[in-house]
């Protein structure tokens, strides 16, 4: 081995273990560590890095049950993906910088989002049976599940207050009450691919949702001249031209962009890095019913 690789592997090395110390201290900022399992304190050291815990001898490592365990990064690797999707770079952009395949940089941003959304106060409903986000993780492992949740279409309103936004499901609505709205109240409907937004709706700037082939897309009301969301929410006008840049967004996935949308904007011109490698260190929560 030449003293050229060595150099090179030396740093690599030390990038990793740099890396590696920076998650960990987000993880346990307090140095005191936990069971991951049944939260009881002080587990005892095994070999290799491992842990277990005295109360219900649960054997795991310090990223156990926290989100950037679900993708097979190493800590290095997840802080470059991280410093580009903060520094808004697109998937195939964040993986050239973070050395990976598309595929393996389109998984890690998923498990980002969802990182991202579980920070949220109403991360439990989002994660819930509706959206069908849940069935994209399960035991410690991203899923495979079908792009269009199985039930209604869920709808999420635009809200404003002040120069914050926020993004709410609005559980009592689905894609079929806005068509309803649209042809009976004269709600005023626009469309971007498969996604719908709407004129403000009662306190709302607007209803806005995701839906697939099953919506009947063709039942929608004709609005002649500039589409009335050219002068809709600031928010909308962010969003809607990043999200014209997503190719073949999903149903399901729908939520994950809006969620990111609304911290962006929220948050501009700060650093994402720290909130996002925040969210990525976090317990991931139980899934809801």
């Amino acid at each position: 081995m030449t003293e050229g690789t060595m150099t090179e592997m030396e740093t690599q090395g030390d990038a990793e273990a740099k890396a590696r110390a920076t998650l960990l201290w987000r993880c346990w900022p307090d140095g005191k560590k936990w069971c991951p399992r049944c939260h009881a304190p002080s587990p005892y050291a095994l070999a290799e890095g491992r842990l277990r815990c005295g109360a219900c001898r649960y054997t795991f490592h310090d990223f156990t049950g926290r989100w950037l365990n679900l993708s097979g990064l190493s800590p290095a690797k997840w802080l470059n993906l991280a410093r580009a999707f903060a520094q808004d770079a697109n998937t195939r952009e964040a993986a050239e910088r973070a050395n990976i395949s598309y595929n393996t940089a389109f998984k890690a941003l998923t498990v980002l989002r969802l990182a991202i959304l579980a920070q949220g106060t109403d991360a439990r409903q989002l994660l819930g049976a509706q959206t069908g986000l849940g069935d994209l993780f399960s035991s410690g492992k991203l899923c495979t599940a079908p792009e269009a949740p199985t039930g209604d279409v869920p709808v999420y309103g635009i809200l404003s207050q002040g120069q914050r936004v926020f993004v709410d499901m609005v559980p009592e609505l689905t894609a079929e009450s806005v068509l309803h709205f649209n042809h009976n109240f004269h709600l005023r409907v626009a469309r971007l691919g498969h996604i719908l937004i709407t004129d403000r709706y009662k306190t709302y700037d607007g209803l806005v949702l995701c839906g697939d082939d099953r919506l009947p897309y063709h039942y929608l009301l004709r609005h002649q001249g500039q589409p009335f969301a050219e002068s809709g929410s600031p928010f909308w006008l962010y969003a809607r031209d990043r999200l014209r840049h997503f190719k073949g967004l999903s149903a399901r996935r729908f939520p994950l962009y809006l969620k990111e949308l609304e911290l962006r904007f929220n948050r501009q011109g700060e650093d994402l890095l720290p909130l996002f490698l925040d969210a990525l260190c976090a317990p991931i929560p139980t899934p809801a019913a």
